[in-house]
């Protein structure tokens, strides 16, 4: 008999148009598989709402466990009462802390009152979910040691593996980086590194950006800025022959873990990476791309390497789909999900 789950949603996922919102649809789709499942999930008084509508309609009397994928922002004081609801009628609860960038006040600054109000307020709802949860899951063994809890378990994020659009063809020679643009993100040394790599070859580098976003830095020959998401994405992520992670050697880039290497690797990219990071760590153990040192000189370098070797680009390809396919997918994660809450693997 399969175990009745509630899952429980911070963020809104119609449409599901935020990596954590991508993430927690995909999970969705996993524990629908291995469980009876019910899902609420929403902006805060949407979720609030339908929560206490469930509560009392005897929801908690008809489930085996709740897990919660959480917000990296305040809990409601109505998401808190619905914890405590839940720790009371000892139904065993799970709340997975996707980030904790609070605590790196040098990279995400406290500027005004409200930003350092809120701050503590995350300080309080993370106090709150050691105290309520039976377990805590973590991305990565270092944000699960900077939290702490009774007891964690470690709960990447996944990806997907899907069929690319047909007739098209990989470009080898075009580059890809798809997220934010601050200078913690690396922006600054991967197109000063650019300009390098274009005096050796001729190459392509794809930047998938945010217009309100971007800093304004001028583009060297040889980069696009485009905007895109969903199945507009896909194809550019298709169409490429590489993916980068710049980021800055920093103590938080060293404890997460961004979803968006998944989606590189669910695409057959191969990724290069700033070293000393989690991720990094990840690319290295699969052999699907390299680490960098953080400058400007070693990403032309491993860049250009990259670039004049198309054949290592299809093995670090295929062996992306192979990892996602067989070690790092969404039915693989809702399995060590219910490991963790039920001691259950189906």
């Amino acid at each position: 008999m399969k175990p009745r789950l509630l899952l429980v949603g911070h963020y809104p996922l119609d449409p599901p148009d935020r990596a954590p919102a991508v993430r927690i649809a995909a999970m969705a789709r996993a524990l629908a598989q291995l469980t009876e499942l019910t899902v609420i999930s929403g902006r805060r008084g949407e979720r609030e709402r339908a929560l206490w509508r469930w509560v009392q309609a005897g929801g908690l009397g008809q489930v085996d466990a709740v897990y919660v994928e959480s917000a990296s922002s305040t809990a409601t004081p109505g998401d808190l009462l619905f914890l405590a609801a839940v720790t009371r009628r000892k139904v065993p609860l799970g709340i997975y802390i996707r980030d904790y960038y609070q605590r790196f006040p040098d990279l995400y600054p406290q500027r005004t009152l409200k930003e350092r109000l809120l701050a503590l307020a995350y300080q309080a709802t993370l106090a709150a979910y050691r105290r309520y949860a039976d377990v805590l899951f973590f991305p990565t063994e270092g944000l699960a040691q900077l939290v702490g809890g009774r007891r964690v378990a470690l709960l990447p994020p996944a990806g997907e593996v899907k069929a690319p659009p047909e007739g098209l063809e990989r470009n080898f020679s075009r580059v890809i980086y798809v997220g934010a643009v601050e200078e913690r993100d690396g922006i600054p040394l991967l197109l000063a590194a650019w300009e390098e790599v274009r005096a050796l070859m001729a190459a392509e580098l794809i930047l998938v950006v945010r217009p309100r976003e971007w800093r304004g830095w001028a583009l060297p020959q040889g980069v696009r800025r485009v905007e895109a998401h969903g199945p507009a994405l896909s194809r550019w992520l298709w169409e490429a022959g590489l993916a980068v992670i710049p980021r800055l050697d920093t103590p938080y880039h060293r404890i997460a873990l961004p979803v968006k290497l998944f989606d590189y690797l669910s695409h057959g990219l191969g990724v290069l990476v700033t070293e000393g990071s989690e991720a990094a760590r990840l690319v290295a153990e699969e052999e699907v791309g390299q680490p960098v040192r953080p400058t400007a000189e070693a990403w032309a370098q491993a860049l250009a390497a990259a670039l004049a070797e198309p054949e290592k680009l299809r093995e670090w390809s295929r062996r992306a789909l192979g990892s996602v396919a067989e070690r790092h997918n969404w039915q693989r994660r809702a399995q060590l999900l219910l490991q963790g809450l039920l001691g259950t693997i189906e």
